[in-house]
């Protein structure tokens, strides 16, 4: 969107972030910390923002020798091309991570212990990346938490609207400088300038199937991550004339469950090592295998003579199985034994292979069965696809079982090229000014995305990202606001922590607690009749529905009932129990 003296600003900030997500939330909080006034926007509704990074484990790359570790991500590169100041620059700050999580989140990073030889150890110095981590536990949201918390204590110098998609960047026609971002903001177009500096930091495009199928050349991904990445930074940086890199990377944890559903279940099923281990195999359209269903995952990147690579995806593939694996699967007691029996109940059921071949429209699955057997009883190993041929056993006798899968994608890696400053670079290899990028979205990863990197990049580009945003930039037009932020109540930030943020009346107080499994705060207000307590009203909660939703109401029951904040956990609901229990004993505490 070109710039011209009828665009009237409805507000001006030091710095636009564009997206809530890990990126984002550190970008803006460094740009607070130089002295920044920051909006920062987010397509998604509260409570599910935070991008990726919500769905991440949370483990971020460290080492502690510039040479070895450079010399490992320049292996996995190979033979695509790579900048090599960005890759430095990441290195040197990789270095340093430890050092980041100790200064900046008051935490002393622990070892994961996973691939201690490196995602890739067939390569020359892999054991040179170590994996740490800030939190207990990973895929609990714990990471997200603590970036989201730091946001939130600078609510003094951050404005955070949700539901705020920005539409279009505004740019200077001559000089090419981004001034500001038009927001779509409750139903209305507002123009939004930015004095210093704007960060892109959306996201990929993995929910953009029209992207997928241009850029990765693939039919059928399901998402495994946020639903609010669909490529919107790629069209905001194309706009302003920004050169586009590493389109085709992604990345992927294998199979899911097909149900044509926008998530689906069971994302990380490639990593249960109990599922694929006797007669049991994946098939591809056809009935014939494809994927080597013992390897190590490596963000799905399968062997290939001698390489790794993303192989294409299949448009309806299925797990099949005979009855004795069905049997097993049934009876099995590993950590993963409740989802593996809730997989096996989607499987189709046939009595004979080509019977199930027709059902599952699978031409060659006798050949394929047939030539499992082989394998498994003639020659005594997979001289296809390399399994380890401990884990195979043939078919025997029926019914015969196939669960429909899909390829899955947990990130895109393309975007706006970027530098080591985190400019975005247009078409003559000149930074856009005012214009940065940090995250996944044109991320330096050209190719093997290799497990904790991205949690690194999104700490180091998000800090870079926010303080060169931040930096005073000379005037180009004048961007003074026909409105301000402070005065229009559709401009204001959406952003509420303190209890004051909600009223109460005589014989009412009111009570926060975020410690549930949600990141946006569970808020009740409790009224008393003299001694006795006559009503519990939640008035905010992004607890999960479908566990911690229906336990909120059985909780206000018991709490009436037994007049005490003191009541018993609700099963399969025990965080949200604690954080309900918390939040009315805190409002009990609080009546005036």
């Amino acid at each position: 969107m070109i710039y011209n003296s009828s665009i009237k600003w409805d507000a001006v900030y030091d710095v636009i972030v564009v997206g809530f997500g890990g990126a984002g939330a550190s970008a803006a909080r460094f740009a607070a910390d130089n002295g920044a006034n920051v909006l920062l926007l987010d397509s998604a509704p509260e409570g599910s923002e935070g991008g990726n990074t919500r769905y991440s484990g949370g483990a971020f790359a460290w080492g502690n020798n510039f040479e070895k570790l450079r010399n490992y991500y320049r292996q996995t590169y190979y033979p695509f091309n790579y900048d090599s100041k960005d890759l430095d620059t990441f290195v040197e700050n990789v270095l340093k991570m430890k050092e980041y999580s100790k200064k900046y989140f008051g935490i002393d990073a622990k070892a994961t212990g996973r691939r201690p030889n490196g995602e890739y150890p067939e390569y020359k110095d892999a054991d040179a990346m170590q994996s740490q981590s800030m939190t207990q536990g990973m895929y609990n949201g714990g990471f997200w938490k603590l970036l989201r918390k730091k946001v939130f204590e600078r609510l003094d110098k951050i404005n955070i609207w949700f539901e705020s998609p920005a539409i279009h960047l505004v740019q200077d026609a001559n000089n090419k400088t981004v001034l500001g971002v038009q927001v779509k903001r409750k139903n209305q177009i507002r123009n939004v300038a930015a004095r210093n500096g704007i960060v892109l930091s959306c996201g990929g495009f993995e929910n953009n199937p029209e992207m997928v199928q241009n850029f990765l050349g693939q039919g059928s991904l399901a998402p495994i991550g946020t639903l609010y990445n669909q490529g919107k930074g790629i069209d905001l940086a194309v706009e302003v004339g920004a050169r586009l890199w590493h389109m085709s990377n992604y990345d992927s944890h294998g199979l899911s469950l097909r149900q044509d559903q926008p998530h689906e279940k069971f994302a990380y099923m490639i990593n249960w090592k109990s599922l694929f281990n006797g007669s049991i195999f994946i098939a591809s359209d056809d009935g014939t295998r494809y994927f080597r269903e013992d390897e190590e995952d490596r963000h799905g990147y399968k062997y290939n003579h001698g390489n790794w690579i993303m192989i294409p995806n299949q448009n309806h593939p299925h797990i099949v199985m005979d009855q004795r694996q069905y049997n097993q699967l049934k009876n099995d007691q590993s950590a993963k034994a409740a989802q593996i029996k809730e997989l096996i109940s989607y499987a189709i059921k046939a009595d004979t292979i080509s019977e199930l071949a027709e059902k599952i429209n699978a031409p060659k699955l006798s050949e394929a069965v047939a030539d499992f057997n082989f394998l498994t009883d003639d020659v005594k190993r997979d001289m296809f696809l390399n399994r380890k041929i401990e884990t195979m056993r043939s078919f025997s006798e029926g019914p015969y079982y196939a669960i429909p899968v899909r390829h899955n994608i947990l990130h895109t890696h393309g975007g706006a090229k970027r530098n080591e400053k985190c400019e975005v670079i247009d078409l003559e290899g000149n930074p856009i000014p005012h214009l940065y990028e940090a995250g996944e979205l044109g991320d330096i990863f050209a190719t093997k995305y290799i497990g904790a990197n991205s949690i690194a990049d999104l700490l180091i580009s998000g800090k870079i990202s926010g303080e060169n945003a931040a930096l005073p930039k000379p005037k180009t037009v004048e961007l003074d606001a026909v409105t301000g932020a402070s005065k229009v109540p559709e401009l204001k930030s959406d952003a509420r922590t303190e209890i004051t943020n909600f009223t109460a009346e005589e014989n009412q107080g009111i009570g926060m607690s975020e410690n549930g499994i949600s990141d946006t705060a569970l808020v009740v207000r409790v009224t008393k009749d003299g001694n006795k307590i006559s009503n519990v009203e939640v008035l905010q909660e992004k607890e999960s529905p479908s566990i911690g939703g229906k336990a909120i109401p059985k909780l206000v029951k018991e709490v009436l009932c037994k007049q005490s904040a003191d009541v018993d956990a609700i099963s399969g609901a025990t965080t949200t129990s604690s954080a309900f229990k918390d939040a009315v004993a805190q409002a009990i505490s609080n009546i005036k």
